[in-house]
């Protein structure tokens, strides 16, 4: 296998989810919050304060280090001209900017509020861990119930504007209701159940549409949650329904990963190929799918227990250890398009590895360093090669 170039030895630390990335991202981490803890600090001390100067040089630093992270990240990247438009390449020019920029026009300064956004990038280090199938699931819950939170959004803005115009003429200027926007402004709050801390109602329609208000607030509370909840709740149901079925081309069913349960003489790295590896790899080289370890052929949850005993590992060691397998052995870029979680299905504790279709061919290196394309076809993964594998890469990636 090829040597890899300065530029993938950065791709692989800067985006990638082996033990070097989540070391950096763990130093990241505590520099993005030492360096926000400097700008709230900042903000305090004044520019005639005795620590203004020392906070200053503080963050000048973190600037350049962040700076430096931003460039590298645009050199490293496979494609560098989208990198700075993404959400992150624009949170990181957003946070190193109005430092850089106070240097030229001194009243820039008063942007410099906006290098908190740093703070957003936490949420890029947490994608590369158990966090990402957690934030995944929320957000395809949002997004499968927009429609309904839209609608509960609109109706509750007509219902504060007819009840804040009711209250401005049950109550009027006399009573601190001066007019219909600064009403609307009192029926959000109260719905909200936050409460105005100077307008309070004084007549008994005041009061009474008052008390409506607060009622329907706990509504305005609860729907929102419930309606999320059931889509949750929804997607886990959908994900023990793929169980239910035979193996396709999207799902692959394995028992173990290290255990063989027919003969225990075979070498653990045998095993490992042939049930996460290669399926990982047909995954990525075709349309992505589900790999179920802890699942027998039959799709019966018989669970990873036995794995674990034999490893004498917890969970989140076995998820660490798969990563970084599938790091090691089909590059950054492929465990960037796999997320492992560990689910309960029916009292047993399975391995879920859900693969995304791979912008470019994974290749995978067997004994003897011969490099490989797996290729998921139907219900079984295949190796191409020949006339066969060239025409596959010219359909499936030019």
């Amino acid at each position: 296998m090829k040597t890899k170039t300065i530029r993938e030895r950065l791709f692989d630390v800067l985006f990638g989810g082996g033990r070097a990335a989540k070391r950096f991202d763990l130093w990241l981490l505590v520099a993005i919050l030492i360096s926000v803890s400097v700008v709230m600090l900042e903000s305090m001390a004044g520019k005639g304060s005795v620590w203004f100067d020392q906070l200053r040089m503080a963050e000048i630093a973190f600037t350049v280090i962040f700076t430096t992270e931003y460039l590298l990240r645009i050199f490293c990247h496979r494609k560098r001209s989208r990198y700075p438009f993404g959400f992150f390449g624009l949170v990181d020019f957003v946070s190193i900017a109005p430092t850089w920029l106070a240097f030229v026009f001194p009243d820039a300064d008063t942007f410099a509020i906006l290098r908190v956004l740093r703070m957003f990038r936490i949420f890029r280090i947490f994608s590369l861990g158990r966090f990402s199938r957690a934030a995944m699931m929320i957000g395809n819950a949002l997004e499968a119930t927009r429609y309904k939170i839209a609608a509960l959004v609109i109706g509750v803005v007509l219902i504060s504007v007819v009840a804040g115009s009711l209250m401005y003429l049950a109550e009027g200027p006399e009573n601190g209701f001066t007019n219909i926007p600064a009403s609307t402004y009192w029926a959000i709050i109260t719905m909200t159940t936050v409460g105005h801390a100077s307008l309070m109602p004084a007549t008994v329609l005041g009061k009474l549409l008052a008390s409506v208000l607060v009622i329907l607030g706990y509504a305005v509370v609860a729907i929102p949650v419930g309606v999320i909840t059931s889509e949750v709740l929804a997607a886990k149901k959908s994900r023990e329904a793929l169980l239910a079925g035979e193996e396709t081309e999207r799902r692959e069913f394995k028992a173990s990963a290290f255990y063989s349960y027919q003969d225990p003489n075979i070498p653990q790295r045998v095993i490992f190929e042939a049930s996460v590896l290669k399926p990982v790899a047909g995954f990525l080289n075709a349309r992505g799918g589900y790999l179920f370890i802890g699942v027998d052929d039959s799709a019966k949850p018989c669970g990873i227990q036995r794995d674990l005993e034999l490893k004498s590992w917890n969970t989140e060691k076995y998820v660490r250890h798969l990563t970084d397998r599938i790091v090691g052995e089909l590059g950054s870029a492929a465990a960037t398009s796999t997320h492992i979680s560990i689910e309960r299905i029916e009292g047993v504790e399975i391995c879920v590895v859900e693969v995304d279709r791979s912008p470019n061919p994974v290749w995978f290196v067997k004994t003897g360093k011969r490099e490989v394309l797996y290729v998921r076809a139907n219900n079984s993964t295949r190796e191409l090669s020949g006339p066969d594998l060239f025409s596959y890469i010219r359909k499936r990636w030019d």
